[in-house]
C-alpha cells in the first residue's frame, strides 16, 4: 500500500501531491523565526526596533527594565524590556520582550482587564504566577525592592543547555498597614514565583 501521491515502481505516473501540501503547510504555519503578530490591522515581527512596534501598537500600558550583564568598572552593558500590553477582559494581555534594542519574544499572557485596576489590592490578591504588569496595576510599584543575580542554564529551543547565565531575581516589598504582615514577592523574569509572609511595619 502506498500513500496518495507517492511513488512506487507500480505507478511512475503519479502526480507530486506531496511538495504541493508540504508547500501550503509552509503558507499557513510560518517558520518560528518569521512569525509576526498583529497589533490592530499592523503586522509586528521578531527583529522589529522598539521605535516600529511603538508606531504600530501604541504606548504600552507598563514598561519594566532590568539588567541582563553588567561589567565591573563600566555597571550595565545590556538591558531587556517587558512592555505589556491591556487590551480588555475579551483579549489577552501581551509582553513583548526587547533586548538590545530588538523584539525577541512575544508572549500570552491571561486575559486582561477594563478601567485601571485588575482588582482590589489585599494581601490575599499577590499570589504565585502573576506577571508584574498585574502586581504594578492592582497595588502600585513596591515599598521597596532587592536584586541578586543568580546563576540559571540557558537552554536552546531543543532544550540543550547551552551554558550558565546570570539573571537578576528581584524582592519586592508590600506594606498592608499595622493590621497586615507585609508580604515579599520574589520576581523572576517577570513573573511572581513566591509570596511570602514578612514583618509587620
Amino acid at each position: 500500500m502506498t500513500w496518495p501521491g507517492s511513488r512506487d515502481s507500480s505507478d511512475r505516473s503519479a502526480s507530486p501531491v506531496i511538495p504541493a501540501l508540504l508547500a501550503m503547510v509552509m503558507v499557513l504555519f510560518p517558520v518560528a523565526g518569521e512569525a509576526g503578530f498583529r497589533c490592530g490591522s499592523s503586522l509586528v515581527s521578531l527583529g522589529d526596533w522598539p521605535v516600529e512596534v511603538r508606531d504600530r501598537c501604541g504606548e504600552p500600558d507598563y514598561i519594566a527594565t532590568y539588567p541582563t550583564a553588567a561589567i565591573p568598572g563600566l555597571g550595565i552593558v545590556q538591558e531587556v524590556e517587558h512592555w505589556y500590553y491591556n487590551r480588555g477582559p475579551q483579549r489577552f494581555i501581551r509582553r513583548l520582550e526587547f533586548r538590545n534594542g530588538s523584539l525577541q519574544r512575544e508572549d500570552t499572557l491571561g486575559y486582561g482587564f477594563s478601567g485601571d485596576s485588575p482588582g482590589a489590592c489585599t494581601p490575599a490578591s499577590l499570589e504565585q504566577g502573576l506577571s508584574e504588569f498585574e502586581v504594578v496595576t492592582r497595588c502600585g510599584e513596591p515599598l521597596s525592592r532587592r536584586t541578586q543575580w543568580r546563576a540559571y542554564s540557558s537552554r536552546n529551543a531543543a532544550g540543550v543547555v547551552q551554558g550558565q547565565a546570570l539573571m537578576p531575581v528581584e524582592t519586592w516589598l508590600y506594606d498592608f498597614g499595622d493590621r497586615h504582615f507585609r508580604r515579599e514577592l520574589t520576581v523572576v523574569n517577570g513573573r511572581v514565583t513566591r509570596v511570602e509572609t514578612g514583618n509587620r511595619p
